[in-house]
C-alpha cells in the first residue's frame, strides 16, 4: 500500500484552501466590507469582545479554534493574541468573513449536513476531499488518536456517538465530527454536521475552508500521520 507522508498531505490541504492568486483580493475585499460595517454591532452579533473601543479605532478579541485572535478596526488586521507571527491566510479570511456576515443567531441545537447548507452541493466534492477523506486516511481506526487530536482544536466529546467530537470553531459556530472506525470489511469513515445557525455566519465556500482548517489541525496533532 502506498503511503502518504504528513508533509505531502499538509501541502495538499493548504493548496486546496488557498488560491494564492486570489488571496490578496479576497483579504482586501473582506477588510473593505468590515470598514463599512458597524463594528461594535457586528462584534456583538458574532460573540466577539471589543477590548479597546475608541472614537475612530477599536480592537476586538475573538476565539477561533480554541485560540484568541485580535481584530483591528478599521484596518482589518488580524493577529493571534500573544504571538508575533502572522496568522495563516485562511485563518484571517475566515475570521473577517465571520465578523462581516454575523447575524447574531444563537445555536439552535438542530444539526444539518454540509449538503443541506445553501449551495453546499456545489462545494461538497471539495469539502469531502479536504475534510472527511483526509480524516479517514489519517486516523484509520485509531479512535484514541482521533479523540486526543481533538484537544488541539479545543474539542469536547459529542453526544452524537462514542467516537465523536464537537468543535466550537468560532463563538457561534459549532460542528461535530463523527468517526466510524470500520472493521475487516468496512473502511474508516467520517461524518461532519453543523448547527443550523452556521448559515447565519458563513457561506458554503467559507465553511469548506473552515472544515479544512480544522482537519489540518487534527492531522498535525495525530500520532501516526496520514497514510
Amino acid at each position: 500500500m502506498r503511503t502518504i507522508n504528513r508533509e505531502n498531505i499538509m501541502k495538499a490541504i493548504n493548496k486546496g484552501q488557498v488560491n494564492h492568486s486570489n488571496y490578496r483580493k479576497a483579504l482586501a475585499l473582506a477588510r473593505e466590507r468590515l470598514r463599512e460595517a458597524d463594528f461594535a454591532l457586528q462584534c456583538q452579533r458574532a460573540g466577539a469582545e471589543v477590548v479597546e473601543p475608541e472614537a475612530d479605532h477599536a480592537l476586538a478579541r475573538i476565539k477561533f479554534i480554541g485560540a484568541n485572535y485580535l481584530v483591528d478596526f478599521p484596518s482589518g488586521e488580524v493577529r493571534r493574541e500573544g504571538l508575533d507571527e502572522e496568522p495563516l491566510p485562511y485563518d484571517r479570511i475566515i475570521i473577517l468573513h465571520y465578523l462581516v456576515h454575523a447575524r447574531g443567531a444563537e445555536l439552535t441545537g438542530e444539526l444539518i449536513s454540509f449538503q443541506q447548507i445553501p449551495d453546499g452541493w456545489l462545494y461538497y466534492p471539495a469539502f469531502r476531499k479536504r475534510t472527511t477523506s483526509i480524516l479517514a486516511r489519517t486516523f484509520r481506526g485509531e479512535v484514541e488518536d482521533f479523540m486526543k487530536a481533538g484537544l488541539a482544536v479545543a474539542a469536547v466529546p459529542s453526544a452524537l456517538g462514542q467516537y465523536a467530537l464537537e468543535i466550537r470553531a468560532l463563538p457561534k459556530v459549532s460542528c461535530h465530527l463523527i468517526m466510524w472506525p470500520g472493521d475487516d470489511e468496512l473502511d474508516t469513515d467520517f461524518s461532519c454536521v453543523f448547527d443550523r445557525s452556521i448559515t447565519d455566519y458563513l457561506p458554503a465556500e467559507d465553511i469548506t475552508v473552515l472544515a479544512g482548517v480544522i482537519t489540518s489541525r487534527l492531522v498535525q496533532n495525530s500520532k501516526r500521520g496520514p497514510r
